[in-house]
């Protein structure tokens, strides 16, 4: 009988010490016990949520973004626009239209899927009319696009011109695409070219600068991480 009652005892005892460890992990009740309910509501679980949201919204990681372009336009030219058909002022010298001209383009770019993405871009334009004339231009292409239907980006590169005669000459360009279909955008550019000619009586270096403005069609296809 006296080790029946000693192992009930201990069992007793070991009980009430499982007991307390339950109870002293329960959240106190009162502005304790509701603040521990509240906590992965609050801040810190709302953070986390946000978080989760935004992995799945924006895959981390590198995307690859290629862009093709198709694209028609025409420019002012500045300073001797010689052999030009639309002349604007009274003499040579003055500002005048350039013949149209197709830009064809692609670009390759890298960076977050929402975010900055930088790569490189190569464009060729043949003029339409009047004397013929390609140029082949190699650049930087910075492109965002963000959470939206349209993608904004610039170039910045060498004019290369490879007919009628062969110059070299520095390019900026910024554009905007929309996004009329998932992976087909309406593109608009504003392009600006810098070129230096021969000397003449008037000046060592001639420099011939050249603003011109397209739109066309862009097909962006993203490969996500």
């Amino acid at each position: 009988m006296l080790e029946l009652r000693t192992g009930l005892a201990l069992v007793a005892v070991l009980l009430g010490a499982s007991f307390g460890r339950v109870a002293a992990a329960q959240p106190a009740p009162g502005r304790g016990g509701e603040a521990a309910a509240e906590a992965p509501r609050g801040e810190e679980g709302g953070g986390a949520e946000l978080e989760a949201y935004r992995a799945l919204a924006r895959p981390p990681g590198t995307a690859a973004r290629v862009v093709s372009s198709l694209a028609m336009g025409t420019g002012l030219r500045f300073n001797n626009p010689y052999r030009l058909q639309t002349q604007l002022g009274d003499t040579a010298e003055s500002l005048s239209l350039t013949a149209g001209y197709l830009d064809l383009g692609v670009a390759l770019a890298l960076g977050p899927a929402d975010g900055v993405q930088h790569g490189g871009a190569l464009r060729l334009s043949i003029a339409l009319s009047g004397v013929p004339q390609e140029s082949l231009t190699p650049s930087y292409f910075v492109a965002y696009r963000g959470l939206t239907r349209a993608l904004a980006y610039g170039r910045l590169g060498a004019a290369i011109l490879i007919e009628p005669d062969v110059n070299v000459g520095g390019e900026l360009a910024v554009g905007l695409g929309y996004y009329l279909l998932a992976g087909v955008a309406l593109s608009g550019e504003l392009v600006g070219d810098l070129f230096y000619g021969a000397a003449t009586y008037e000046a060592a270096y001639t420099v011939y600068p050249v603003v011109s403005a397209q739109l066309g069609l862009m097909i962006d296809h993203e490969l996500l991480p």
